[in-house]
This record gives structure tokens, sequence and C-alpha cells, in this order.
């Protein structure tokens, strides 16, 4: 499985980054990163950077990424390189997009909840503003992982698209 990473300062891929090796290291294997420049032109800089990991010897069977519209441009790359998903290549990204149920085939998303984060931001403000004694600042928010057929290899199935 390989990850393509963007290279900035926002806080969520930085528990990915720390998160994915740890997770081959446990499963016995390699951590197939590609970072690339999330300024300018991220669509193109993603692109290449998952073009880099499918010419990667063994090749990746899945990848993931961390931007909403990265499992357009893994799909859009996968095709590039003549994969079909998911026969060929499982993709997997982190979005709140509802449009992924719809891909031909639907891609498995990850969605931070940013309603729950919204709710829990907001309490956490009206109780700093109240100075309400006694809040738990610290909150957890757990991802939820919305498995979809990208995700998911058929035997013999011909009706994949890349």
């Amino acid at each position: 499985m390989g990850l393509s990473q963007p290279l900035h300062d926002d806080e969520y891929p930085r528990p990915i980054a720390h998160a994915y090796p740890s997770w081959c290291d446990e499963h016995g294997m390699p951590a197939l990163v590609e970072e690339y420049a999330s300024l300018s032109d991220y669509f193109t800089a993603d692109q290449v950077a998952v073009s880099r990991l499918l010419h990667r010897d063994p090749r990746p069977d899945a990848v993931i990424g961390v931007y909403s519209d990265s499992g357009h441009n893994i799909r859009a790359t996968a095709r590039h390189h003549g994969l079909r998903v998911p026969r060929d290549l499982l993709v997997a990204c982190v979005s709140e997009d509802p449009d992924y149920a719809t891909t031909k085939p639907p891609v498995t998303t990850v969605t931070l909840r940013p309603d729950l984060l919204g709710m829990e931001a907001v309490d956490l403000l009206i109780a700093v503003i109240n100075a309400r004694s006694g809040v738990d600042r610290r909150r957890l928010v757990q991802p939820v992982l919305l498995s979809r057929r990208s995700t998911r290899r058929a035997a013999g199935r011909r009706n994949d698209t890349p």
C-alpha cells in the first residue's frame, strides 16, 4: 500500500505521516510514501506523486491520498498507467465529498467528521468564554471509514473501470 502525502503545515496530515509507517511496520510491509508540494497546482503534484508510487518495483497494490480530491487524482493516474480500479489497484482517500459514492467504481473514503468537530469546537469555545471549570479540553472525534468498491477486489470481474 502506498501513501500520497502533501507537504504542508495543516494538522491532520501529521498524524497520518506518523501512523502509516507504524501500521506498515506492525504488518511487516514497507512504507511507500511519495510526498508532494501542496501549493500551486496540487492536482498535478498529487498525480505525479501517485505516478512515482506506481513506478516502484514492486508496485503497491493500493494507494491512499490525504486530500479530498486525491481519490479522483489516484483514479486518473491509474487510468493513465492502464490500471483498473479495483482489479489492479485499490484506491481510498480522506474526504467529505459525497460524490465518491457515485464514481465508477465508488471510492472508499475516510471522513474526519467535520460536523462533530465543529460541535466540539463550539462547545469548547463556549466553555472558555464562560470560564467553566472542570471541562475536559481534550476531545477526540473518531474518523469513520466508508468502505466502497474501490477497495474490494473481486476475482474475475470484467466490469471494473479505471
